[in-house]
């Protein structure tokens, strides 16, 4: 990608969006073979740390789970800093380091994987420049392999890194004996056919997000909270309203919510609460209960079929997915991704306020450019 060639338009984010239901549908198998070929684990690693920075963090949140389930090794999805300066230096020695860096120019990211390889873990970078410095650091590099590749708020790049790290989890998986090979096909299978789904979503989304986004003010509060794998999901929807709009947007965890932005809402105030069926619906209708108590246009992105929680709900988001909550996210992360969108565009805002050099020359300097300091 090239970074001082910017095209900033608008279409290439809803292109980013859109392509991801062919992506999804298509590559699961390819991606998979590329992590058996490549990774070629003989043995589950005793820990997986899933680090990164932005995206690539929230996609190791939205993940972690499904190494626990299918794989039964414990998992922490890091930001890179973390792993980088604190959590490295404790890491067991037969740990698995899995880094997502898009650009595979992030030097958190790159510094959390030359750290690790010096203390001699396994390292397996993700990232769609093979020939970029972190491919060259890691043990591993798997291009991400999706092929919408314009400059945009990450949608493509985001399912593209979840389809990466819940393929590491099935290998780990099959390599620790958890899973046959049959068994991995079959969920792979279960992955594909999301992207079903996902058309299904994005086609019932669009009309209710474009006027959502048309409705709500540059002032108003955006507040995204989820539990469990879509604790990841809320704190993508706050970053892609963010890029695309510059405002002030909030992701939080669905428990704390009660604990902290609540203080704070009101009828100035969009929550958006993240609600797949799963082990935290009941706690999600709850909270629900309470943003409308205190005036707040709650927006619920559930399932479909789920009347229980769409009733509770000023707006409803549909999301057609059939798939264990473990992967939720690839279906769950699209309602942001839509909203972000539209609240962005009718408004005539520029994507992450690169209209403006000197916004873009700071941020290049403190994401591209900061002092990767050794160990």
């Amino acid at each position: 990608m090239n970074f001082n060639n910017m095209d900033l338009k608008w279409q290439n984010m809803m292109a980013g969006i859109e392509a991801q239901v062919p992506f999804l549908r298509h590559s699961p198998h390819t991606v998979y073979e590329q992590v058996r070929e490549k990774l070629a684990l003989q043995q589950a690693p005793a820990r997986v740390y899933l680090v990164g920075c932005g995206d690539s963090w929230y996609c190791g949140m939205a993940t972690r789970l499904a190494f626990e389930a299918w794989a039964g090794i414990p998992t922490e999805a890091l930001q890179a800093l973390e792993f980088s300066r604190y959590h490295c230096r404790y890491a067991p020695q037969e740990s698995l380091v899995v880094a997502i860096s898009n650009s595979g120019r992030v030097s958190r990211t790159i510094e959390a994987v030359s750290r690790a390889r010096a203390r001699g873990l396994k390292t397996v970078a993700g990232t769609s420049a093979l020939d970029s410095r972190i491919a060259q650091e890691a043990d591993v590099a798997i291009d991400l392999g999706y092929a919408e590749r314009r400059f945009a708020p990450g949608t493509s790049s985001y399912l593209a890194s979840l389809l990466l790290e819940y393929c590491i989890a099935l290998h780990v998986a099959e390599a620790g004996g958890r899973m046959t090979s049959a068994q991995v096909n079959a969920k792979l299978d279960e992955i594909a056919a999301e992207a079903d789904g996902m058309q299904q979503t994005i086609d019932a989304g669009k009309p209710i997000l474009e006027n959502l986004g048309e409705q709500t003010e540059l002032g108003d509060k955006l507040i995204f909270i989820g539990g469990g794998p879509n604790y990841g999901t809320a704190l993508f929807s706050m970053a892609k309203v963010i890029e695309t709009a510059r405002v002030h947007a909030a992701g939080q965890e669905l428990e704390e919510w009660a604990h902290e932005q609540y203080f704070v809402s009101g009828p100035d105030t969009l929550t958006f609460v993240i609600a797949p069926p799963g082990a935290s619906v009941d706690r999600a209708r709850e909270q629900l209960w309470a943003a409308n108590e205190i005036g707040s246009t709650t927006v619920a992105i559930c399932d479909a079929e789920d009347a229980e929680t769409s009733r509770l709900a000023k707006v409803t988001v549909p999301v057609y997915s059939r798939a264990e909550e473990a992967v939720s996210p690839l279906n769950y992360c699209v309602p942001g991704e839509l909203f972000a969108f539209f609240y962005a565009v009718p408004k005539n805002l520029t994507m992450l306020g690169f209209d403006n050099p000197r916004i873009k020359e700071i941020n290049f300097q403190q994401i591209f450019n900061s002092q990767i300091v050794g160990l």
